[in-house]
C-alpha cells in the first residue's frame, strides 16, 4: 500500500461480529430445552425414550436442511437467507413454550432443526467473502465461539431463568397432579422404615412421622405384602397407598406449613436447591407463605421420582422468551450485513481489495453459483472422511449438550441451579479450545501447507477419546465436570479447522460443501442421543463413556486422511 492509499475500513470484524451473534441465538435456542428437560419431562409426561427421539429428530432435520440451505445461501446471498433462518427457528422455539405433548414437541424440534440447518453452512460463506485466507481459520474460530458460548450460557441462563418465572407468590400446594410416581414416595417410606436409628433420623421417617393413621396403614400394610416378594414388586396403580392419594396429598400439604419439620441433621446427605439451602439458615424467619415454599421443596428432594417440581412452571416461559430474542438478532443482521464488501456502504475500497486479492481464484466471485456440484461433492475422498470424523465427534459430544444434565442428577443428585453451572462449564472451556484452535490451524497451514491442515483435529479428538475413557474411573461430581472439560475443549480445538478445511476446498460453493460434510457430522448427532439412552438403559452410564470414547478414536483416524490442497471441484483452481 503506496502512502496516499486509504487506510482499510474494519467492517470485517463488524459482520464477523453480528455472525458471531447469529451464532450465540442458534445454539441457546438449540440446546436450553436439554437444561429444561427433567420439567418438559414430567410436565408433558414423556419416558426417557421419548426425550431422546425428540432430541435425535432436531439434529436429523438439521443434517437433511444443511445442502438445502446452504445452496439457498450460495444462490440468494447470506443476508435473506439467515435474516429467514433466524425468524423461522426462533419462531419455532417460541411455540415450544405451547407445547401440549410428545407429537406436538416432536414436531416443533423437527421445524426447529430445518430452520436452524442454514447458519452454520451461511456462517462459512460469509467468513470466505469477509476475510482473507491467512486469518480465516481465527475468524471461523470467533464464529463458532459464539454457538460455543450461547451453548456454554444456556444451561446456566436457563436454570437461572426458570427460577425466576416461578416467583415466591406462586401456590405451592400439592394436588393430585403432582404425584407423578406413588410407587417412588412408597418405596422410599418403605426404606425409611426398615432403618436403624430414631423415629425421625431420616428425612422419610420424618415424613412418615406426619403422616395420618390412614396413609401410615396403607404404606405399612404395603409394607408387609412386599416382604416375600421384595420392594420393587409394588405396583404404581394398585397399591394401598394409590387408593388413599388423595389421603396422602392432604398429608403432604399439612407437612407444608410445619414449622418443625426440617431437621439440619436429618436432612444433611439431602441435595436441597440453592433457594432452600439460602432459607434453611433463615428458617426461624420465614414467613406463612415462605415456609411453605421451603418445605415444598424439601419434599420434592426427598421424593425427587416421586412428585412434581415447582420449577417446573417456569420452563414454558424460558422458551417463549428466548424466541422472541431472534426478531433482534435478525434486524441486526439485516440491517448490518452485505453480500460482499465492495458492496457495503461503509466499507471502502481499500478493505475490499484487503480481502479479495488474498482468493487465489478471483473470477469465482462473479460466476453464477448454479447447482450444488454433487457429482465432485460424491467422489471426493477427503469430504467423505471429514464427513466420517465430524459423525464421530458428534456422538462423543452431543452427550455433552443431552444426557450430562442426567448424568449428573441421577448419579450424583446434583440440584438444578448448581446442575446448570456444572453443565456450563464444560462449553465454557471448550470456548478457549475454540480459540486455541483457530490459531492452531493457521499456523500449521504457514509452516506444513495445506495438507497438514487437518492436524489439530487429529490431535484434539485423540486427547478428547482419553478424557472420555478417564470417566470409567468413577470420580466424583466436580472431577468428572473437569473431565467432560477437557473433552470439551479438545473437541472444539479441531472446529475452526474442520471449518476452514471447506473454505480452502469449496470454491464459490462453500455453503454447500459446508452444509453436506454439517449433514453427515448431524446424522452422529441423530444418532447419539438415542444411541447413549439405550446404551445407559441398558449397561449403565460407563459404557455410554466408553461409546462416546471410541467415536472420538474414529473421529481422529478418519482425520488423518484429509488433503485440503484438493478442491472439490477441480476446474475452479485452474
Amino acid at each position: 500500500m503506496t502512502a496516499n492509499a486509504e487506510r482499510p475500513t474494519s467492517i470485517r470484524y463488524v459482520i464477523i461480529g453480528v455472525t458471531f451473534l447469529a451464532a450465540f441465538l442458534l445454539y441457546l435456542h438449540r440446546f436450553c430445552i436439554s437444561y429444561a428437560q427433567r420439567y418438559v419431562k414430567e410436565d408433558l409426561g414423556l419416558t426417557d425414550e421419548q426425550l431422546g427421539y425428540c432430541f435425535s429428530a432436531f439434529f436429523f432435520a438439521y443434517a437433511l436442511g444443511q445442502v438445502p440451505s446452504g445452496w439457498l445461501s450460495d444462490r440468494f446471498g447470506a443476508r435473506v437467507t439467515l435474516t429467514c433462518y433466524i425468524l423461522i427457528w426462533s419462531f419455532f422455539t417460541a411455540m415450544m413454550g405451547f407445547t401440549a405433548g410428545f407429537a406436538m414437541l416432536l414436531g416443533l424440534r423437527i421445524a426447529t432443526g430445518l430452520g436452524q440447518a442454514g447458519a452454520y453452512p451461511t456462517s462459512a460463506g460469509i467468513v470466505k467473502s469477509w476475510i482473507p485466507i491467512p486469518v480465516r481459520g481465527t475468524a471461523n474460530a470467533c464464529v463458532a465461539l459464539g454457538g460455543r458460548l450461547g451453548g456454554g450460557l444456556a444451561p446456566l441462563l436457563t436454570a437461572t431463568a426458570i427460577v425466576m418465572f416461578v416467583p415466591s407468590a406462586e401456590p405451592v400446594d400439592f394436588s393430585q397432579d403432582d404425584i407423578l410416581d406413588v410407587s417412588a414416595i412408597e418405596k422410599q417410606l418403605i426404606k425409611g422404615l426398615r432403618s436403624d436409628g430414631p423415629h425421625d433420623a431420616t428425612p422419610e421417617l420424618r415424613v412418615f412421622s406426619r403422616l395420618s393413621h390412614r396413609v401410615q396403614a396403607a404404606v405399612v400394610l404395603d409394607a408387609y405384602v412386599a416382604v416375600p416378594r421384595g420392594i420393587d414388586s409394588l405396583p404404581n396403580s394398585a397399591s394401598r397407598l394409590a387408593a388413599n392419594r388423595q389421603a396422602l396429598v392432604d398429608d403432604l400439604n399439612s407437612i407444608l406449613t410445619s414449622r418443625d419439620f426440617y431437621d439440619a441433621n436429618a436432612f444433611i446427605t439431602l441435595k436441597l436447591e440453592r433457594e432452600a439451602k439460602a432459607d434453611a439458615e433463615q428458617l426461624a424467619n420465614l414467613s406463612d407463605e415462605q415456609l411453605k415454599r421451603f418445605n415444598r421443596l424439601v419434599l420434592e428432594a426427598v421424593f425427587r421420582d416421586g412428585l412434581r417440581k415447582l420449577y417446573g412452571r417456569g420452563w414454558r416461559p424460558v422458551m417463549m422468551l428466548y424466541g422472541s430474542l431472534g426478531l433482534i438478532v435478525a434486524a441486526a443482521f439485516w440491517f448490518v450485513f452485505r453480500r460482499k464488501p465492495s458492496s457495503h456502504p461503509w466499507s471502502n475500497s481499500s478493505e475490499a481489495e484487503l480481502i479479495e486479492s488474498s482468493e487465489p481464484d478471483k473470477k469465482t466471485d462473479t460466476q453464477p453459483v448454479g447447482g450444488v456440484p454433487i457429482k465432485a461433492i460424491m467422489t471426493s475422498r477427503s469430504l467423505w472422511l471429514i464427513c466420517i470424523s465430524q459423525w464421530g465427534s458428534n456422538i462423543g459430544w452431543v452427550f455433552l449438550v443431552t444426557w450430562l444434565p442426567l448424568y449428573l442428577f441421577e448419579v450424583h443428585s446434583v440440584p438444578l441451579i448448581e446442575r446448570g453451572l456444572m453443565a456450563s462449564i464444560p462449553l465454557w472451556v471448550g470456548w478457549i479450545g475454540m480459540i486455541l484452535g483457530g490459531l492452531a490451524t493457521d499456523r500449521v497451514t504457514r509452516r506444513f501447507g495445506l495438507r497438514w491442515r487437518t492436524l489439530p483435529i487429529v490431535i484434539g479428538r485423540s486427547c478428547a477419546m482419553l478424557a472420555y475413557l478417564a470417566c470409567l474411573l468413577g470420580p466424583s461430581a466436580w472431577t468428572v465436570t473437569l473431565l467432560f472439560a477437557g473433552v470439551a475443549l479438545f473437541n472444539d480445538f479441531c472446529n475452526p479447522t474442520s471449518w476452514a478445511y471447506k473454505q480452502d476446498v469449496g470454491g464459490r460453493h462453500v455453503a454447500s460443501v459446508h452444509g453436506w460434510a454439517n449433514m453427515w457430522g448431524n446424522f452422529g448427532a441423530t444418532v447419539s442421543p438415542i444411541l447413549l439412552q439405550l446404551v445407559i438403559s441398558n449397561h449403565g452410564w460407563n459404557a455410554a463413556f466408553g461409546t462416546c470414547a471410541g467415536a472420538f478414536l474414529l473421529s481422529a483416524i478418519t482425520a488423518y486422511g484429509v488433503d485440503a490442497r484438493i478442491p472439490i471441484v477441480k476446474e475452479e483452481s485452474s
